[in-house]
């Protein structure tokens, strides 16, 4: 069988084609641009926490990292974890991504959040003043304790820490003290115990941890919480982490911790996701205290679950795009073969198939002519009463089509092997005619 090449087309069936082809690229090209992701905002809003302690801090330490890439992060002050996930799950407020601490919510009662990973450890530390030494929350009955501010993940986690050993409620008094007013009270001698949460590089807890008035307590049932509460965890504060030289401090701390999560909006752009991983990566990924190099973030057990690009991060690293352009070009060129690719898929066949196309279309033009020309010489072939004026009348008009047909170079043959034949279909039709003309000889 014969090809076609594009240079065998004519200008005029090229057009033809072409604008059927473009008018299905442009109908792909608008599905594909509106499907796909749209450049994300370069402004994400961020509830963080208290003025001046840790969630605040990694915010700031966010927002630093965030403009190196022209995204502005706007931080919100908030009371802590549990105010931070009230916010994310409220759809009527406008925010982004928070920090919200294991065991604050789950995805039942608030479906639209994501996770990106735990990125710490927050230790719950007890911080107490006296001469008798505890080593459990049980001892704490009785006492008159600081647990944190109403609407806090603090708060919530002591409480349910007392009521595990037993000992929340009467005679125990818990009041609602911020850090610092806690740890006045705790100086001024107005409450024995100050519960507070936080990692091991907040200044605010390494200033307790230095004082000779104030000890901290290590729990020898660690690990009996971390069962009884699942979104614990038993970590370790080792002997003479603080100052090895005086050795500070003078023994392995045992305490229980949840994981501090990064909570997005499902709404959020994937982009924005990857940076603030990115971003996640530079802060929490150095050694502390109570945590190895490269330990965080990581996709440890969640309550909300990972996103797509947060599953792909943790077992591909960033996309490849990121490693070598900035920010902004990568997203653009992503979204650019987002759409192009659609229509590079739609366009790359139609290609293949213009040829084939071509060929079929000027073969059929033929095969038509030929079916009306089969069609004549049966009819002139029967027996029977013949019309050579008719049969003549519709002959030339097949010829005359025949002659209007363009073709390419390479169906010349087949186009003259048509006429041919209608000249030889003539030739038939000329014999029947004389034959009927000439009178029948009868026998002497």
């Amino acid at each position: 069988m014969k090809t076609i090449r594009f240079r065998d087309i004519s200008a005029r069936e090229f057009l033809k084609f072409a604008g059927f082809a473009l008018s299905i690229v442009l109908v792909v090209f608008f599905i594909a641009y509106y499907v796909a992701q749209p450049m994300p905002p370069d402004t994400i809003i961020m509830t963080t926490g208290i003025e001046g302690l840790s969630y605040m801090k990694f915010g700031e330490r966010y927002k630093e990292i965030l403009a190196r890439s022209k995204v502005h992060l706007k931080l919100l002050d908030s009371s802590g974890s549990v105010e931070n996930y009230n916010r994310l799950k409220d759809k009527k407020v406008t925010v982004d991504v928070g920090f919200v601490q294991g065991g604050t919510g789950s995805v039942r009662d608030a479906p639209n959040l994501l996770s990106l990973g735990s990125i710490a450890y927050s230790p719950i530390w007890v911080f107490y003043t006296g001469n008798r030494t505890f080593d459990d929350f049980s001892q704490l009955k009785g006492k008159k304790i600081a647990i944190g501010p109403v609407g806090s993940g603090l708060r919530r986690m002591s409480l349910e820490l007392l009521k595990t050993a037993g000992a929340a409620g009467p005679p125990t008094v818990v009041v609602d003290l911020r850090a610092e007013r806690a740890y006045e009270a705790l100086m001024d001698g107005r409450i024995n115990v100050m519960i507070t949460i936080g990692p091991t590089d907040n200044n605010f807890i390494h200033k307790l941890l230095i004082n000779p008035r104030v000890k901290l307590m290590s729990l020898s049932q660690a690990e009996a919480y971390t069962r009884l509460m699942p979104g614990l965890y038993h970590v370790t504060l080792p002997r003479g982490v603080i100052n090895v030289a005086k050795r500070l401090p003078s023994s392995d701390i045992h305490l229980v911790a949840p994981t501090t999560n990064l909570i997005v909006r499902d709404t959020m752009h994937p982009a924005l996701m990857y940076l603030l991983l990115d971003a996640a990566s530079d802060i929490h990924g150095t050694s502390g205290w109570v945590t190895k190099s490269g330990e965080f973030p990581a996709p440890m057990a969640q309550d909300f679950p990972l996103s797509d690009q947060a599953e792909r991060f943790y077992k591909t690293g960033r996309p490849l795009l990121l490693d070598f352009l900035p920010f902004w070009v990568a997203v653009l060129l992503d979204r650019m073969f987002r759409v192009l690719l659609p229509v590079f898929v739609v366009v790359f066949p139609l290609m293949r198939i213009l040829p084939w196309f071509y060929s079929w279309r000027s073969r059929s033009k033929m095969r038509r002519l030929y079916g009306e020309l089969k069609f004549l010489e049966i009819e002139i072939a029967r027996q029977g009463r013949h019309d050579p004026a008719d049969y003549a009348a519709r002959l030339d008009r097949i010829e005359n089509a025949a002659r209007k047909i363009t073709v390419p170079e390479n169906f010349y043959g087949e186009l003259y092997t048509l006429r041919e034949h209608i000249i030889l279909v003539r030739r038939e039709l000329l014999q029947e005619s004389e034959h009927e003309a000439s009178p029948n000889d009868d026998p002497a």
